[in-house]
């Protein structure tokens, strides 16, 4: 054990001292993970145009957005039968409200209005999503993030309220990210990433240091359902770098450590988290009721992975590409993921997981058995971590075609499943604020794998929308 943690110790002190005397991007430095954090000199300049405010200031500003999508089935591409084409079809009514006061005094709020036709809304669904019914038929509210900005002296800044929190370096995976209720999704989400209940605190050293602290409240029924995380990140000669400490009664402390730096024109950001493996509870497919269908069995079954130190992390790279004497038109980023803990094998094929989803599908909607087992199974997997091994890759192509338009071509890859999800997209905003895009989606690989899961083939989906 010992042993164990002196490794990862080297390791992330090589992290640090593996880039040295680069030039920084503090946009990256401060950028999105797990915490909504704010670089000092977003905040700076916040306050100076808010210091300039004697009276209230009201904004209102939102977006109304239409989608229609349709996916094939795998079987579809076999047999060309439209019983395995699956439509769907969504509204999307955004209204954000932002109130400024004197003396750096904020409020704002986020409330999305969504309306999907009877039967369902959209029927393409990312992994983290296969077992949740979305936003249903019908009308349904949400409020995303609701929060207040406050502050002492410009010294110490305080949110608290409902919030999407940045913490991290990494593009896709976050693995110090422990805080944050949803993930970042690899096909777009249609309407705003979900916020954490909590108090967020941010001590600012101009733009050389920040100090954030930050207080979960996100499950609470008892004062021991209080989590609580800090953060510390600078500057370095040409490297910021970042460590961070998460911690819950009944949990042994998670440490992260994180760092991003330039290297010629490529930017490279790298993060990792280290814990005991009491912290995390996988499924236990042999004991588990809903996989082996044994009702001896427990509904179902976790296990740990005791005192052994676990490590999760991810290293990415980003650069901008000039094209047909356009500055910066294009923009890649790779990056990729090993979880220690995560499968080396395929447990979906293992313990033919697959054949129990198809029993489950098949009952009606309205059965019990169904919703109860969907239920269990959406809080069973951590997707887009299963497996050990995983890497991603985004290129966006601005100015494609005509000035207004975008290109986006994204992959995923599941190495130890052998399976990946693939994206190819345009989208077309105008001056006026009226967008348009149209983007496909195919998954690849065995039937039993991690992103072929739910049989899913092939999806098409189209946006138009309009913001003010």
């Amino acid at each position: 054990m010992r042993t164990e943690w002196g490794t990862i110790a080297a390791v992330m002190a090589a992290m640090c001292v593996a880039v040295t005397a680069q030039e920084i991007d503090e946009d990256a430095l401060f950028g999105d993970t797990s915490l909504v954090m704010i670089d000092s000199t977003e905040l700076q300049v916040e306050s100076t145009a808010i210091d300039g405010v004697d009276s209230t200031m009201v904004s209102f500003s939102g977006a109304v957005t239409g989608v229609a999508d349709a996916t094939a089935s795998r079987d579809w591409f076999k047999e060309r039968d439209r019983r395995e084409i699956d439509p769907g079809a969504l509204m999307l009514g955004d209204l954000m409200l932002d109130v400024r006061l004197p003396f750096g005094m904020k409020t704002y709020t986020n409330c999305e209005l969504y309306l999907a036709p009877e039967g369902g809304g959209l029927a393409f669904s990312d992994p983290d999503n296969y077992f949740s019914s979305g936003s249903g038929s019908g009308l349904a509210i949400a409020v995303p993030e609701i929060f207040l900005d406050a502050n002492i002296d410009r010294k110490v800044y305080f949110r608290a309220g409902k919030q999407v929190l940045q913490w991290g370096r990494g593009y896709f995976w976050n693995p110090t990210d422990l805080v944050n209720v949803e993930k970042k999704a690899f096909v777009e989400k249609i309407g705003s990433r979900e916020g954490t209940y909590g108090v967020k605190a941010h001590v600012p050293f101009g733009t050389k240091a920040n100090i954030y602290t930050f207080i979960d409240m996100n499950r609470l029924s008892s004062v021991d359902d209080l989590a609580g995380a800090a953060r510390v990140e600078g500057l370095f000669g040409g490297v910021e770098a970042g460590v961070a400490l998460w911690g819950k009664r009944g949990y042994d402390p998670i440490a992260g450590i994180d760092f991003s730096a330039t290297l010629f024109s490529w930017s490279i950001t790298g993060e990792m988290s280290i814990t005991s493996g009491k912290n995390y509870r996988v499924l236990d497919m042999g004991k588990s009721a809903v996989i082996t269908g044994n009702p001896a069995n427990a509904p179902l079954a976790f296990k740990d992975f005791g005192n052994t130190a676990v490590v999760r992390l991810s290293a990415g790279f980003m650069r901008m590409f000039d094209l047909l004497d356009i500055d910066d038109r294009v923009m890649v980023v790779g990056e990729f993921y090993f979880n220690q803990i995560g499968d080396d094998g395929n447990v979906f094929k293992k313990y033919h997981v697959g054949d129990m989803i198809d029993a489950v599908e098949a009952l009606p909607d309205t059965s019990s058995v169904k919703q109860n087992a969907y239920s269990a199974l959406s809080n069973a997997f951590e997707f887009n971590s299963l497996a050990k091994y995983y890497s991603a890759f985004f290129v966006t192509v601005n100015r494609f075609l005509i000035t207004d338009m975008t290109l986006t071509m994204n992959g995923l890859v599941n190495f130890n499943h052998g399976c990946a999800m693939l994206t190819v997209g345009v989208n077309y905003l105008t001056l006026h604020n009226f967008s348009l895009g149209c983007s496909i989606t195919g998954v690849v690989g065995p039937e039993e794998s991690e992103y072929a899961l739910m049989g899913t083939g092939a999806s098409v989906r189209v946006t138009t929308g309009m913001s003010f």
